[in-house]
């Protein structure tokens, strides 16, 4: 009895003050903009379960699940690396699927992945077979990113029981499958019906997204009449490197399109800050914001999809070069260099570079330092620069049609300015903030602050260390799901 009175009053206690911080950040939000983000952030950490019972709880009441086994020691050490306890609805989404399937047929998981390396091993096409074995990891597998995720797992491996899992070596993700299309369950435990896996590459890949199921109209807004973004992203029209498979495999990937792939989600090592990869700036903003000007800025290279012919004018970082001639008062967007990986023998490589006047010379990042506003598009995929902007004292205009493993954590209007895909309403964002600049400021400020306090390294060491005990314990369903 005295527990449970020591847990009720420990509740009713972290009640108070989380509604103690919450009427602070009101009070404050239109007085202080800095001040009321800190709050609110102060706000969410003291939100967080206060115990390990208290998190099991939770947990189980979000998931209809017991925690999965090794949570104890993850619930130990999200509180030493301070991370969030319980914001984790984005991993849950991600393996519902596989958990569903787990109820039909417990072996369904660890099948795939025994036939994943089977042809994986005939074919590697950039994917990854990582084992972890008695705390340790090994890969196996060609990937640009082999030399930074032992580095990323060491950080947490020894938490791990001994498992196998994949990591998709591309930024482009993998799965296109549609798990929320009607029959889809009854689809997958038909499967595997894809002979060649992760080796369908069409060229260019419109045809076949305008085919699969999930893929054939990407709206360009969640609300009101569908309008397709499939025409108006590289990604779709022709994308880079595509190699997809249509059969559901378990697969953990950076980046990904719902509802047209599967893929699970993980932090990229762009969002590392220890990682070569990541958009960290080399010092810290130096210029006051009311002396920043008051236009959006953005340098970048050609990425976008694969040019044949004149399909870029339809690519977004070629758009928004078109925006900043277009409205010079308000953009500041230039395309600084050439990708010539993404020039097919279609491609006009010379008169390209001419009508964008490519030169080849960078700018240094911190030459955003001197704009209120930044801008963040798609290049082959997600944006690996996205964070960085959000720390660099710059108010973020994002455009995108990915989804990343934050995205229940940097939510549009709150922390940052959401643009159509096609930037068909960037001009009128960026009016919107010069007419409302005390508002601008405050959206600025919350980002700034999550991105700093937030998405840490550690932070996204937590992330992807549960990411990893959901993985286990499925590929153990056999052995049951309950514990």
């Amino acid at each position: 009895m005295g527990a449970v009175l020591s847990l009720s009053a420990t509740t009713v206690i972290l009640t108070l003050v989380f509604q103690l911080l919450l009427h602070r950040v009101r009070s404050l939000d239109s007085a202080d903009p800095a001040v009321a983000a800190r709050l609110a952030v102060d706000a969410l950490f003291a939100r967080q379960s206060a115990s390990l019972t208290q998190a099991r709880a939770r947990y189980s009441l979000h998931n209809q699940r017991a925690p999965p086994p090794g949570y104890d020691g993850w619930y130990e050490y999200v509180q030493e690396h301070k991370c969030l306890v319980d914001e984790y609805d984005q991993i849950q989404r991600d393996f519902k699927p596989f958990y569903q399937l787990a109820e039909a047929d417990p072996e369904y998981f660890r099948r795939m992945i025994k036939r994943g390396d089977r042809v994986l091993g005939e074919s590697p096409a950039e994917i990854t077979f990582l084992e972890i074995r008695n705390g340790e990891p090994f890969l196996r597998g060609d990937t640009a990113y082999g030399g930074y995720w032992p580095v990323t797992l060491n950080k947490f491996s020894a938490h791990l029981p001994n498992m196998t899992f994949f990591m998709n070596g591309r930024d482009e993700p993998r799965v296109a499958f549609n798990y929320r299309a009607p029959g889809a369950l009854q689809h997958a435990l038909s499967l595997p019906k894809d002979s060649t896996p992760f080796q369908i590459s069409p060229h260019p890949t419109s045809d076949f997204f305008g085919t699969q199921s999930g893929c054939n109209a990407i709206p360009m807004e969640a609300t009101g009449f569908v309008s397709s973004i499939n025409e108006e992203t590289g990604f779709l029209l022709a994308s880079a490197k595509p190699g997809f498979t249509t059969d559901l495999y378990p697969m953990l990937s950076m980046s990904r399109i719902s509802p047209c792939f599967s893929d699970i989600l993980v932090p990229s090592e762009y969002f590392y800050d220890r990682s070569w990869w990541s958009g960290k700036f080399g010092h810290p903003d130096d210029i006051p914001w009311d002396d920043k000007e008051a236009k959006a800025y953005w340098r970048g290279m050609s990425n976008g999809g694969m040019i044949i012919g004149d399909n870029y004018r339809h690519f977004a970082r070629f758009k928004l070069a078109d925006l900043g001639r277009a409205h010079p008062d308000l953009i500041d967007a230039a395309i600084t260099r050439f990708a010539e990986t993404l020039c097919d023998e279609s491609c006009n490589r010379t008169a390209v570079m001419a009508e964008y006047n490519i030169t080849g010379n960078s700018e240094a990042r911190e030459e955003l330092y001197r704009f209120k506003y930044a801008i963040d598009v798609d290049g082959t995929t997600f944006s690996g620069r996205y964070l960085g902007l959000l720390r660099s004292g710059s108010l973020v205009f994002k455009a995108t049609v990915f989804e990343e493993y934050f995205n229940d954590w940097l939510r549009p209007f709150e922390h940052y300015i959401p643009v159509n895909a096609d930037l068909s309403n960037l001009p009128q964002r960026i009016r919107w903030a010069n007419a409302n600049p005390e508002e601008a400021r405050r959206i600025q400020q919350r980002g700034l602050e999550v991105a700093r306090r937030v998405l840490t390294d550690e932070q996204n060491d937590c992330y992807f260390l549960l990411v990893l005990l959901e993985w286990a314990r499925l590929q153990e369903s056999a052995h049951g799901l309950s514990a």
